[in-house]
């Protein structure tokens, strides 16, 4: 299945992704002095934080809105790690970058022939609200710090950007299909992704022990109850049918199927009995850990491997979903390299260049 880089509220996660940045931060031990407010956490950030072709489009206000309702809500655990000043001037400076990647990749989806359709950004909204519950809709509304209008715009431009993403991907697909020889090769350099360990398939009827510590009595009832049953099931009763009416395992609800399991799935001495039956055969009765048995085996499956035939639409759709992705990642750092920036704000240490 081709990944997705977007999706209809995607490209507006861009915006959001500070919901989980102090929750990612390496965990640090807490200080015995007191934590610092969010004010004085975010005092440090200027008043025009990134210029784009010399004009402010991302401001102070733009940043404090969306990050201070999230430290503050942070800070609400007693027990939370101090925050320090390294670890959020990284969050602000990626966040303010996002943020600043959102108005780049809004400009160019636009010059590409895009249009704002702000009722289907209204309708959305809407759906998530109803799904969510309007308490909850609007408490997630007030920690990105904005309005219903100002989000409807929000998710408008992202709906934008997402058509703009699915046009770059689907030009890239058209220009640059994967071919055979390469899903061949694939195929071959992955052979444990494509390959069915051996399996075997079984039903039963469990009569479980009344106690924890059985005595000799209590399990002989309960071997003769399945002794009855196997008796039974000569005389032309129906397995499944016997197992719907009295096991005392949930797959009862299956006629006592099990389904297929590996080797190892069962308890040993399950398993054991099992292996000495043909398909269709019924054991005798079977103590394990959990009372009796009556074991019907059914078919052995041994391991194989799927031919390249059967998952050759599957390889190659992955495949061309990854470089596709690679490629519109390609696309996006073309346009930051072009766009003349500014973010005025410390460059985290372990930010390499280019990001």
């Amino acid at each position: 299945m081709m990944k997705r880089t977007f999706g209809k509220l995607g490209a507006f996660a861009l915006l959001t992704a500070s919901l989980a940045l102090f929750a990612e931060e390496p965990a640090v031990q807490a200080a015995p002095k007191p934590q610092k407010s969010a004010d004085e956490l975010l005092a440090f950030i200027p008043e025009d934080v990134v210029l784009l072709d010399g004009k402010a489009v991302v401001k102070r206000a733009d940043v404090i809105k969306l990050l201070k309702p999230q430290l503050e809500q942070y800070f609400q655990n007693e027990n939370a790690p101090e925050i320090s000043s390294e670890q959020i001037q990284s969050v602000v400076y990626n966040f303010s970058k996002n943020l600043m990647t959102y108005e780049i990749l809004l400009k160019n989806a636009l010059a590409d022939g895009g249009n704002l359709d702000i009722k289907a950004a209204e309708d959305l909204l809407k759906e998530q609200k109803t799904k969510q519950g309007e308490e909850n809709f609007n408490r997630v509304l007030a920690m990105q710090g904005m309005g219903f209008d100002e989000l409807v715009q929000k998710v408008a431009g992202s709906m934008v950007i997402e058509k703009y993403h699915e046009k770059k991907i689907a030009e890239y697909n058209a220009a640059n299909p994967i071919a055979e020889t390469a899903a061949r090769e694939y195929y071959d350099q992955h052979p444990e992704m494509f390959s069915k360990p051996a399996s075997m398939s079984a039903a039963h009827i469990l009569v479980k022990f009344a106690s924890d510590k059985p005595d000799d009595a209590e399990k002989q009832s309960a071997k003769n109850k399945l002794i009855d049953l196997k008796k039974q099931l000569s005389e032309g009763a129906d397995f499944g049918a016997l197992a719907k009416a009295n096991s005392d395992c949930p797959s009862k609800e299956q006629n006592g199927s099990l389904g297929e399991f590996q080797e190892g799935q069962m308890v040993p001495e399950f398993e054991e009995a099992l292996k000495k039956l043909k398909a269709g055969e019924v054991s005798d009765p079977v103590e394990t850990q959990f009372g009796f048995h009556l074991i019907k085996a059914g078919e052995n499956k041994p391991a194989s491997t799927m031919a390249f035939d059967q998952v050759q639409g599957q390889i190659s759709e992955q495949m061309q979903g990854e470089k596709a992705n690679q490629a519109f990642k390609q696309v996006l750092d073309a346009l930051l390299a072009k766009e003349k920036y500014t973010i005025n704000l410390p460059e985290p240490k372990n930010t390499p260049a280019g990001e």
